[in-house]
């Protein structure tokens, strides 16, 4: 078996150190030394850190705002009167420092706030809403005392806090493999020592959040269905958030400003445009779409943006973070029917390749309009962001003209269902484009990832998926994602334990090892049953990902494709598939020899392999039928 410490620099037990070569925590003689007036961010960090050092050691290290005395041991968290060798330092968002000397340990990093606390993200999440405050006390399980905590929104800075865990992992061998105290691997030790050294970093992708799924199918079982405090205080743990970015459909709001009085949202009326609509189209908020030639509406768009970085409320259900102000269409291809409309959509007729949903028929249409808008806004916020989607049919790059430097762009792309692989290819096609693009312009590029599928498509229909898992593709992805220079990801939807675990570690550091990262979890959580539960991951993603499993329109068609449930259940759970899916459960379930592990084990029995089951016969007697 291969060594379980993913990092090569954890060392927990040492039976022989120097002083000069390790800090050694001292029972009674070492403390946690915090500022007297500390931010939210210091106090979440220090209460982690003191905690998980009393479950590994069973050793009570005080949170002090002063030293006690000269011979006492330190972990500096966050700057205070042991830190002001690094008052001067200047650090970039969110990165940290973690320094290990004979006797002191420095936790710090980026903790200063900048920029708007107010807008909203694709979630519906403002910043300041967004900092919430929990019963730690109750989140660890610890009986003794209560400890209310603030913890930061996933959009503050929060370096001391990255410090902090960064320092758990590689250092103390914590591991964060869900919101909820059984999916926390913290080992025990008798001693802790820690090896000097000094890592200053950020984490790679800039921007790491999505929607959250943690209720779907397989999911809600493999997290022991825990509090939302829980998930909170999981999303800081894992890095969930950073960088104020959004960008979503933003314009669902303009019907109850521009064309009628809603009786729910009489105050967002502002004056009858009907001019703004597309011609000859009807339908509701999020239907209807806009005429995107007409000059009016390219103005009130442009005000709307301006208004947002002047510091004004954003109204309806606008989507504007940091920097950016989202201008995206509404979810359909209902297209203004003006002459002028149908003219820019003539122009990109043909624009696609096969019948695949991320295309380019209506690429010139579209991004002449955000263009536009990205032009009248950079005359009064040359340093603001329009913040757009490369999305279905106007996924495509236009080629033929100069987009604005103040426009960012988020490719949506399906990395999970590339085992389609005519839609792989033309997804990296487009993909390949846009990079090249932004290096030759500067541009910020963002992806939106849908990691939703299958699970999503099965809530849809009505069936009970094949799933997805699919780590190690993606995460061949993701190391392209970050050479290439890609800022941020959006999950839609964020996968299955360990594919969502793994994923967030790759957006954090992109150099992972993902096979040592895979065999360390089945160790470390699965225990003597860790062999049985990876065989069982490993069929199921192997089925899943291979092309030669699926129909042969599948493998050969210029189209996009979605799992159904024939797909799920006669060529991927065939019977062969779940005999040996069975097997590999059942001999976990003998192994599993701690209350933990049994525990950790029929959380997959029941969230993963029950509801397999549940498909597969609910597919078998459904065809019996017929």
């Amino acid at each position: 078996m291969k060594n379980w410490l993913l990092y090569s620099a954890i060392l927990v037990l040492v039976s022989a150190c120097t002083s000069s070569s390790f800090f050694s925590v001292e029972e009674g003689n070492t403390f946690i030394v915090i500022d007297e007036n500390p931010s939210d961010v210091a106090l979440l960090a220090a209460h982690e850190l003191q905690h998980f050092i009393h479950e590994s050691a069973d050793i009570e290290v005080p949170i002090v705002n002063k030293v006690p005395s000269k011979e006492a041991k330190l972990f500096c968290v966050g700057k205070s009167v042991c830190t002001s060798e690094w008052d001067t330092i200047r650090f970039a968002p969110q990165e940290y420092l973690i320094k290990i000397s004979p006797d002191k340990v420095v936790l710090l990093g980026q903790d200063e706030n900048s920029g708007s606390d107010d807008g909203r993200d694709n979630n519906g999440i403002t910043p300041w809403k967004d900092r919430i405050k929990v019963n730690y006390s109750q989140l660890i399980g610890d009986t003794t005392r209560q400890v209310e905590l603030v913890l930061p929104s996933i959009y503050d800075a929060q370096g001391t806090c990255y410090a902090v865990y960064d320092f758990l992992e590689k250092y103390m061998g914590v591991r964060f493999y869900g919101p909820h105290p059984l999916n926390v691997v913290a080992p025990r030790s008798m001693k802790l020592h820690f090896p000097v050294t000094e890592t200053r970093r950020a984490p790679q992708l800039k921007y790491r959040g999505g929607t959250y799924s943690f209720d779907w199918p397989m999911m809600k079982d493999q997290y022991f269905q825990p509090s939302g405090e829980m998930y909170q205080l999981f999303l800081r743990r894992i890095k969930f958030g950073g960088e104020k970015w959004a960008a979503n459909h933003s314009f669902t709001a303009y019907q109850d400003r521009f064309l009628k009085q809603n009786s729910q949202h009489q105050d967002l009326f502002e004056s009858y445009h009907p001019e703004y609509f597309a011609h000859g189209r009807t339908g509701g908020a999020q239907e209807r779409q806009f005429c995107y030639t007409n000059p009016a509406f390219i103005q009130q768009v442009s005000q709307d943006a301006r208004d947002y970085f002047d510091g004004k409320p954003l109204k309806g259900s606008q989507i504007a973070l940091g920097d950016y102000f989202a201008v995206v269409p509404l979810d359909n291809a209902n297209w203004c029917r003006c002459p002028e409309c149908q003219k820019q959509l003539a122009l990109d007729k043909n624009n696609i390749r096969g019948e695949h949903f991320n295309c380019g028929t209506a690429t010139h249409y579209l991004w002449t309009f955000v263009n536009r808008v990205a032009q009248e806004v950079k005359k009064t916020h040359p340093d603001k962001k329009i913040a757009s989607l490369a999305y279905h049919v106007y996924a495509y790059c236009p080629k033929d003209m100069q987009l604005e430097d103040n426009i960012s762009v988020a490719i949506c792309l399906h990395p999970r269902n590339y085992w389609a692989p005519k839609m792989k290819e033309n997804e990296m096609d487009l993909y390949e484009d846009w990079i090249k693009e932004s290096k030759s312009s500067g541009r910020r590029l963002y992806l939106w990832n849908y990691l939703c599928f299958p699970t999503e498509r099965g809530l849809i229909q009505g069936f009970n998926v094949f799933p997805g898992f699919s780590i190690h593709p993606l995460s061949e992805q993701v190391k392209k994602y970050v050479q290439d220079g890609i800022r941020g990801i959006f999950l839609c939807g964020i996968g299955e334990q360990l594919d969502f675990y793994a994923t967030m570690k790759l957006y954090d550091d992109s150099s992972i090892d993902i096979d040592r990262l895979v065999d360390e979890f089945f160790s470390l959580y699965f225990g003597k049953a860790s062999k049985p539960m990876h065989d069982f991951y490993n069929k199921i993603e192997a089925v899943y990902t291979n092309p030669a499993n699926y129909p042969i329109e599948v493998q050969t068609c210029e189209a996009q494709f979605h799992q159904t449930e024939e797909i799920a259940w006669k060529y991927l759970g065939t019977d062969s598939v779940m005999s040996e899916l069975e097997g590999y459960m059942d001999e976990a379930l003998g192994l599993a020899d701690t209350p933990e592990v049994r525990a950790r084990v029929q959380s997959w029995y029941d969230g993963v392999w029950q509801y397999m089951k549940e498909g597969k016969e609910k597919y078998m007697k459904s065809n019996a039928q017929k």
